[in-house]
């Protein structure tokens, strides 16, 4: 059975040797030699990691850790994090992935929201996490028990998403859903462990879930990737390549750069493996590996349909076919099941569907459906079932936004920005074609004279929200427009036009470029970011760039001139000058080494 094709017949029940601790458990047995964590920082065999999460375990359960209880796990990704989710499982309790690099605000709410009493921590340089308890001083701690069994209706893990009240919500997966995603993606990728795999998202994404853990069950090694090259297609194709990877996940927009890039003609990489956007390019014939392109939500356990990119084609590949334990159906705005190749609302059900929001009654009840097809979950998604059984990916039936791979809610944006005392209204729509290149822009109506700059605003936003919920764009506006019903008429809020106040520097900075070669790097900026004219001194990541641009901008700058310019060198060299002078460095040095040749 091939990556997508739906499965025949009932879905396995899950049992106790199919959960995933106990799945790495057997594999630290088989082999405790075989690297099973490999990061930056180091490496930990089969062994190691066992015995580090054995001691997590431990130090749960003596602080009063019981089966069932959520354990926050805060750790950056590192062999820390791995570790510490391990021993969080084989306490019988459930992790809830928070990334340390999300504002101090946004964790406080997410520990206050999940209640959690002990939190489990690390550092990208660790192996070795560090557990510790939120009880409030004088409180007193349980004493040590064994660790139960867990059921399949158990929670495994709960992640938290954007939310449409201002704040996130946290989703809670189950271990029979989890069980699923491990055995059907060890099955249809025949893994085993001799497979080197990658680890890439952020651990507050999904994402992270699907690669960990179907690696470690296979009993295959994980290789943490290094930060500096998550967004360098160049950079990481050749250290997939050097690392002899196996299976990785990619972003869709990273997926989409890295395949345009020349690749050895033999290599290792079997599966290139994508999601979370639109994916709009197919790979080129010969490639050497198959592209994968796959969707899911956290409400339906990462991956919920799975499809083979061919090469050739028309328009836009598909986001595949059902996985195994997953059913669909599409459906009107009353539920009712459309004729296959019509458009509507994609409802999933299954083993995959998680048991719903945490501490959101009604939003869990508006959002998942119980009945004698069991629990399912309005996606919001409008997809066109095709003839040959997979779906094509049409946009949302609502306002929610996909940005560089993260589940965008508008409304927690507008919350935080109508907290500003500068603000009296405002609201948020995307802008862009595809979700790896779309950008957010605010419309705001300021509450008196006073009128703060992007920078400003940015800089507060960035106190409540992680950097990809923060808008690249902000247009002033007298009133915001409203439909006849009084509700914010999007359609006629006016074309996301750059005004003086959205671009940081004085009229000096935007003089015409003084180069051939800032001309042509001012014409592709212009192009990625959507702005006007872009002068020697404008900062790329100031004008709305980020690390997916970036990677976009790697591969045009390879393409139009033949270098290799990192991430790195982008972040610590931002402006079109010094990017230039970083291209024409290496040209030169291209045109030196030639000559010697």
């Amino acid at each position: 059975m091939g990556p997508g094709q739906p499965s025949e017949g009932p879905v396995t029940v899950l049992t106790r040797s199919t959960q995933v601790e106990d799945l790495v458990a057997k594999a630290a047995q088989e082999h405790p030699e075989r690297p099973a964590v490999v990061s930056p920082a180091g490496a930990l065999s089969y062994a190691e990691l066992d015995g580090v999460a054995e001691g997590v375990a431990n130090q749960l359960l003596a602080l009063g850790a019981r089966r069932g209880d959520l354990v926050a796990l805060a750790a950056p990704r590192s062999g820390a994090m791995v570790a510490g989710a391990l021993g969080i499982l084989k306490a019988g309790c459930a992790y809830v992935a928070l990334d340390p690099s999300y504002p101090s605000d946004r964790l406080a709410f997410m520990l206050d929201d999940c209640g959690a009493k002990l939190i489990v921590e690390g550092s990208a340089d660790g192996l070795t996490p560090a557990v510790r308890s939120l009880h409030k001083p004088g409180s007193p701690e349980g004493s040590r028990e064994d660790p139960p069994a867990a059921a399949e209706a158990d929670v495994a893990y709960m992640i938290y998403t954007s939310g449409s009240t201002g704040w996130p919500k946290g989703v809670l997966v189950e271990h029979g859903s989890l069980a699923n995603l491990v055995e059907w993606h060890r099955d249809v990728f025949a893994m085993d462990a001799s497979d080197r795999c990658t680890q890439i998202a952020s651990p507050g994404f999904d994402a992270a879930v699907w690669e960990i853990w179907p690696c470690l069950a296979s009993g295959a090694s994980l290789h943490i990737v290094p930060d500096d090259l998550r967004g360098d297609p160049v950079g990481l194709r050749d250290w997939l390549v050097a690392k002899g990877i196996t299976i990785t996940f990619l972003p869709t927009a990273v997926a989409e750069s890295i395949i345009r890039l020349p690749w050895p003609e033999v290599g290792h990489l079997r599966y290139l493996l994508t999601g979370g956007d639109a994916l709009i390019g197919r790979p080129p014939p010969g490639l050497g590996f198959t592209v994968v392109n796959n969707y899911g939500l956290s409400e339906t356990t990462v991956v919920a349909t799975s499809g083979v990119v061919a090469p050739d084609g028309e328009g836009p590949p598909s986001i595949g076919a059902p996985i195994r334990g997953v059913s669909t159906k599409v459906v009107d705005e009353r539920l009712r099941p459309v004729e296959p190749g019509q458009v509507g609302e994609l409802v999933i059900g299954g083993v995959a569907v998680a048991r719903g929001y945490l501490n959101r009654p009604e939003l869990t009840a508006e959002r998942f459906l119980d009945g004698p097809q069991g629990r399912r979950y309005r996606t919001g998604d409008l997809v066109r079932l095709r003839p040959d059984g997979q779906f094509d990916f049409l946009g949302r039936s609502d306002d929610q936004l996909s940005v560089r791979g993260f589940r965008v809610e508008p409304g927690e944006v507008i919350a935080a920005l109508n907290s500003h005392p500068a603000i009296c209204a405002s609201v948020v729509v995307g802008v862009g074609s595809g979700s790896s290149d779309r950008q957010l822009v605010a419309y705001v109506v300021a509450s008196s004279g006073e009128r703060p700059d992007r920078r400003e605003l940015s800089e507060f936003l960035r106190g409540f929200l992680p950097e990809y919920l923060v808008p690249s764009k902000y247009l002033w506006l007298d009133e915001l427009p409203l439909t006849a019903h009084g509700k914010v008429d999007r359609a006629a809020l006016p074309a996301p036009v750059e005004t003086v106040d959205d671009r940081p520097g004085d009229d000096r900075s935007r003089s015409r470029s003084r180069t051939p070669t800032e001309a042509a790097l001012a014409s592709v900026l212009s192009e990625l970011l959507d702005v006007g004219e872009i002068g020697p001194d404008e900062n790329f990541f100031l004008l709305g760039g980020h690390s997916m641009l970036a990677a976009q901008l790697i591969v045009r700058l390879e393409s139009l001139f033949d270098v290799e310019i990192s991430l790195r060198y982008l972040f610590d060299h931002p402006t079109l000058a010094e990017i230039a002078a970083g291209v024409e460095r290496q040209m030169a040095a291209n045109t030196a080494g030639s000559r010697t040749r």
